[in-house]
Parts: structure tokens; sequence; C-alpha cells
């Protein structure tokens, strides 16, 4: 991202001044001891002549222990380098695309921490507020970590609107994986019946999707009703399914 380019001033104990670079911008970090009376050791970054944070350490406790003036020097400085360190993850995620916070979150739910990767979700949200990617990945996750299940499938179907709205024309070219994040929402809810017919919508579109076809396996091909020319949701057929299944549980061919 960066590097530390120049010093501009070091006074061991008291105060750490460092220029750094991070792209095309350019931080001054000052670090200072404020006197054993307030027993505050102070880092303040300063973009284009502003302060833009301010970081405060109290060594209270420090006080009493030998050697205080080393003590305060070493203080001050690891103090000033956790200023940098925290400034340089601050640009990071500011230029962090949607892109990488999408590859990031699956990365994590590669490790089965879904609650890391809702997090992560969450902070992506406030970069991109409007993204139909990121609000369908954070619906589906909404379902998994905390359970809320009508709200992560709404959140899933409204982000088929945003991204209609944003891309009025070809934006079924982007449907896949929207519907596989919904279709995931619909399995976390229990509803198997929605998430196979969500996952089939995607596979109409890209049948080579290899996400939608492993969840699709995973669920297994659903039988044909009994009698196919009547919907699988009629009385009849559902009353013949379960004929056939007590008959199948005993043996019966």
């Amino acid at each position: 991202m960066g590097k530390i380019s120049l010093k501009v001033k070091s006074a061991p104990g008291k105060e750490f001044s460092q220029k750094i670079t991070l792209g095309e911008d350019e931080y001054i970090i000052a670090s200072e001891d404020l006197g054993t009376a307030r027993h505050i050791l102070t880092t303040r970054v300063y973009y284009k002549g502003q302060i833009i944070s301010t970081y405060e350490y109290d060594y209270a406790d420090a006080l009493n222990q030998a050697d205080l003036e080393n003590r305060l020097a070493e203080m001050t400085r690891k103090h000033h380098q956790e200023a940098i360190k925290s400034l340089k993850r601050e640009k990071i995620s500011q230029d962090k695309t949607y892109e990488e916070y999408i590859s990031a979150v699956e990365t994590i739910m590669q490790n089965r921490k879904p609650k890391e990767s809702f997090a992560l979700l969450t902070k992506a949200l406030e970069q991109y507020p409007n993204n139909p990617f990121i609000f369908s990945y954070q619906g589906y996750l909404d379902t998994m970590v905390n359970r809320n299940f009508s709200k992560g499938i709404k959140t899933c179907r409204e982000a088929f609107t945003i991204l209609r709205e944003q891309v009025p024309f070809g934006e079924e070219f982007f449907h896949p994986v929207l519907y596989l994040n919904l279709g995931k929402a619909y399995l976390a809810a229990g509803k198997k019946k929605e998430a196979y017919t969500s996952f089939q919508k995607g596979l109409e579109i890209d049948p080579d999707h290899r996400e939608l076809l492993r969840e699709t396996r995973k669920l297994g091909e659903r039988k044909k009703p009994p009698v196919p020319l009547l919907e699988r949701s009629n009385l009849f057929n559902k009353l013949l399914g379960k004929f056939f299944h007590i008959f199948k549980d005993k043996g019966v061919k």
C-alpha cells in the first residue's frame, strides 16, 4: 500500500514524528508524551494540515516502575507504530473494492466462520450501501448467523431489484450468484422446495455454474409427482405421495 518515506524528527521519550506515504496520499504521524502529571501518550494523524485521527494511551500504571524515562520512550515508540498500523488498515479498507470484500467473505466462509463473514459484509455495506452482490451475500449470511430468515430472504430478493435499477439491460447475466445466495437463504430457513427452484433458475442462465450444480446435487433430484399432469402442490398428488411413501416404508412393491 505504501511505505514510510521520511522521519521528520524524534526525541526519545518525548516525541516521535514521521511522514508516511500511502498510495498517493501523504500523512504526518506525531506522537508525544504529555507529561507524567497527565500520564497520557497521544498520537495524531495529520492529512493536508488537518487532524484526521487521534489515539491516546494512559500510562498511569507505569508511573511507579523503575527506569521510567526509558520505559516511556519505548511505550511512545510502540504507540506510534500502532497508530501507523491502524492508519494502514483503515486505508486498505477504504480502498477495497466490492469484489475484494466478496472474495474475502468467501475465503472466510471456507474456513467456516460465518459470524466473521457477516461482520465484514456489514462493514462492506457502509462503503457500498447499494451494491446488489454485497446485499445478496449479507441477506444469506443473516439467515445463517442471526437466524433472521424472513429478513435475510427479503434482503436477497431486494438484491435483484437493486441490480435491475443499476443494470436495466442484461442484468440477468449477473443473476446466478444472486439465485445461489437466495437458495442458500431458503435452505437455512428449511425451505428446500424454494431453494431448489432458486438454484434451477440460476442454472437456466448458467448451466455450468459449479456452486449451483453442487447445491442442486446436495438437494438431490426432485422426484416427479405421482400424476405429472397435475401440479405438485395438488391435494391429490400430495395424498398419493404420502400413500406411496407409507407402502415403501413397509417394503411393499
